[in-house]
């Protein structure tokens, strides 16, 4: 199936690819003409993230840079870090556009028709987990700007630096303002980042699991019938590896950063919510726990995915296995043994060269944040 023809079919995915393009993170369609028009495409990402997402990230770091408030500092940090892999995110997105954009046809070129009921299906269960995150964090972005307006005090939804006096009536809703539009573009940015990479695993975990439902198709079948089809599967999985190393050239970065910062993000949040207390306001003390679960989701599910992925592609050896091959000619047979030793070399989509996307590293990642927050505890006593 080529890429225009899949997404022309009704697509449950369909208007998350547009929303990717207004976010300036996926690349438009006749990128490479060059009239005006598309010289305004390709300016435009930078034109929308330079004076909020990257502005904003200045801002919050000069802000724990200047300050002389240890508590202010723990007030701003958590927030800092959570925008580190966002910057990382978009850089990599936008160096490996023309890549992503790639891959995606080739992705697409592997799906037959008798696939499509199957992907539909499942990117309908896909589409509702990322509508849910979204709104989740859409909905922490929310309580954060409302909350400020029920306290006693001028103060920011989510604190940066600000280089005028902006703690007056005058001001304040200038500071205020920049605030919602500049964290409301990250927050929308980094979501649908982090969509961009699951699906990228969620699509080569699906590719698996059509190759394993085509071999324990084959197990009634006679030999002359089997065999063709053993070859276009051979074929096909091979072009499957090879996008399997695609897609861990996308997502690597990321989720590295994502997964090596996520533990510190969740420490300090966590220990906020300590240091807040529930009566002091409710309002904020509220996001701040959708925050730290919304941080925790964002970790797992890349974690999730890469590990359907490696299931997926590990199954394979036992659905090899149950095909007819005791009756098959002895050429078969070592046909197949060759295919069974290939397969002993796992499929494995890695972040950098450190570890595994998989369930496991989520765990330790949890496990690392506890301890942290165990011993700020300790030494705040």
């Amino acid at each position: 199936m080529s890429t225009i023809e899949f997404w022309n079919r009704p697509s449950p995915l369909r208007n998350l690819l547009k929303l990717q393009r207004l976010l300036g993170l996926w690349k438009w369609q006749r990128w490479d003409e060059n009239d005006a028009w598309n010289w305004l495409k390709r300016f435009y990402p930078f034109a929308l993230h330079l004076p909020l997402t990257f502005t904003l990230i200045v801002l919050t770091w000069l802000e724990i840079l200047t300050s002389n408030d240890l508590e202010q500092t723990g007030r701003v940090i958590y927030m800092a870090l959570t925008m580190l892999p966002l910057l990382i995110k978009l850089i990599n997105i936008w160096y490996r556009r023309i890549e992503a954009h790639h891959f995606m046809d080739e992705l697409m070129k592997c799906i037959e028709t008798e696939d499509v009921h199957l992907l539909k299906n499942e990117e309908v269960h896909f589409k509702r987990i990322f509508y849910a995150y979204l709104g989740g964090a859409l909905t922490v972005a929310l309580f954060g700007f409302v909350s400020v307006f029920l306290q006693d005090t001028y103060e920011l939804p989510f604190s940066y630096y600000v280089p005028f006096e902006w703690r007056n009536p005058e001001r304040y809703l200038y500071a205020w303002g920049y605030n919602v539009l500049a964290m409301t573009l990250s927050c929308t940015t980094n979501s649908m980042l982090d969509t961009m990479g699951c699906y990228f695993m969620f699509q080569i975990g699906l590719l698996y699991r059509f190759l394993n439902i085509r071999l324990l198709a084959l197990q009634q079948k006679p030999e002359h019938e089997a065999l063709p089809e053993l070859r276009r599967i051979f074929q096909r999985h091979a072009r499957v590896r090879l996008l399997t190393r695609q897609c861990e050239l996308l997502v690597s970065p990321y989720v590295l950063s994502q997964v090596v910062l996520s533990a510190f993000i969740i420490c300090f949040s966590g220990y906020r919510l300590v240091q807040m207390g529930w009566q002091e306001n409710p309002g904020l003390f509220l996001a701040t726990l959708q925050f730290e679960a919304v941080m925790i989701v964002q970790i797992f599910l890349p974690c999730y995915y890469g590990n359907q992925l490696t299931i997926n592609a590990n199954q394979l050896t036992n659905s090899v296995f149950n095909t007819n091959w005791l009756e098959y000619s002895v050429k078969t047979r070592k046909e197949l043994i060759c295919y069974m030793e290939f397969l002993k070399r796992p499929v494995k989509v890695r972040a950098g060269i450190f570890f595994e996307i998989g369930l496991p590293i989520f765990m330790k990642t949890i496990n690392n944040a506890y301890s942290f927050f165990a011993l700020l505890l300790n030494l705040s006593r």
